[in-house]
């Protein structure tokens, strides 16, 4: 059974998923806007540490050159604690330059002697207490918008499942699972429209009321689920074959021409089995109405009105019978 193109008879996407859509892409946008405006801020905050402490470095070894130009060469233990407090130093020491820890400065004090000490590192100090927080905001905010996208990401999925859903069910009928009557009117003007050759066939059960009546609605429901299954795979090397519940207990199925005569034998063998329905035996009797479109305009309109005037005369054969709809003869001229 070849699934049909029913494009034409699927509504178009739904506003709302177009409008998710839209919105997706502007928390995207969004989202890859804050990401570079944070990566910015870091790079900008790292930019001012640096020169922060470079200013600092430098202000700091000034004040130290010009404490040790004023005590002279008396520097001693005594006078570093002084020039620790004057000057809020962090671990001077007197050492030598060989003697230096890597992150220490110097200011000699003559020979290889120095007043060696950490610096303080206010652009530093500020970053580490600051940036933590700032650049974890910024990431949080980047975090919230993603994850606001990746929502409303899964939820256009999910609409634009129901939607197709729901394209589904409208073109399904729901007892049988074949097409309904939009879904063959999409697929017969999709056949016409290819200009390849095909048969409509208009299929009707015989004396199917008296199986109401006799055994009740859901038997009558199982018979008709028992010719879906039938007119579905009857014939599954005969090429392309859609079928479709029209209503009722009317199918209707478009069958390549190089197969309708295996395919309807094939129904006929299928359909001739009785059905055995709550202990009963049910005798499945079925017309076949024919139109091939070669014969006839090239129309929905003409086809359907040939097939089913064919229809209507295997009924009046008794039933159980295919007639074949043959287009009329053009009148005849007769010579003045």
């Amino acid at each position: 059974m070849d699934t049909l193109d029913l494009r034409a008879a699927v509504p178009p996407e739904d506003s709302n998923r177009q409008v998710l859509r839209r919105l997706t892409l502007i928390l995207l946008a969004g989202l890859g806007c804050t990401i570079l405006i944070v990566l910015l801020l870091i790079v900008a905050a790292l930019r001012a540490v640096d020169v922060i402490d470079a200013n600092s470095i430098a202000h700091e070894r000034l004040q130290v050159e010009r404490t040790v130009a004023a005590y002279g060469g008396d520097l001693d233990y005594v006078t570093l604690d002084a020039l620790r407090s004057t000057l809020d130093l962090d671990a001077p020491r007197l050492t030598t330059r060989d003697a230096l820890r890597r992150d220490e400065l110097a200011v000699a004090l003559g020979g290889d002697r120095v007043v060696a000490w950490t610096p303080h590192l206010f652009g530093s100090d500020a970053f580490r207490h600051l940036a933590p927080t700032r650049i974890g905001l910024g990431f949080g905010f980047a975090l919230i918008v993603g994850l606001v996208a990746l929502y409303i990401r899964r939820l256009g999925r999910q609409l634009e499942q129901r939607r197709r859903e729901a394209a589904h069910l409208a073109l399904t009928d729901s007892l049988t699972g074949l097409g309904n009557r939009l879904a063959f009117e999409a697929a017969l003007a999709q056949r016409l429209a290819t200009g390849e050759g095909f048969a409509l066939i208009l299929a009707d059960l015989d004396r199917f009321k008296a199986i109401n009546d006799a055994l009740g609605h859901a038997a009558g429901d199982l018979v008709l689920q028992h010719v879906a299954a039938t007119l579905r795979p009857a014939a599954p090397a005969a090429g392309a074959i859609d079928a479709a519940r029209l209503g009722g207990d009317e199918f209707a199925v478009l069958c390549a021409v190089s197969a309708l005569e295996d395919y309807l034998a094939e129904l006929h063998r299928r359909l001739a089995q009785p059905l055995s329905l709550e202990g009963h035996s049910v005798d499945i009797g079925i017309s076949f109405g024919v139109a091939r479109r070669s014969d006839f305009e090239a129309s929905p309109d003409a086809l359907m009105r040939a097939a089913d005037a064919a229809l209507y005369r295997a009924k009046r054969r008794g039933g159980n019978a295919t007639e074949l709809a043959v287009p009329a003869l053009p009148p005849r001229r007769y010579a003045a």
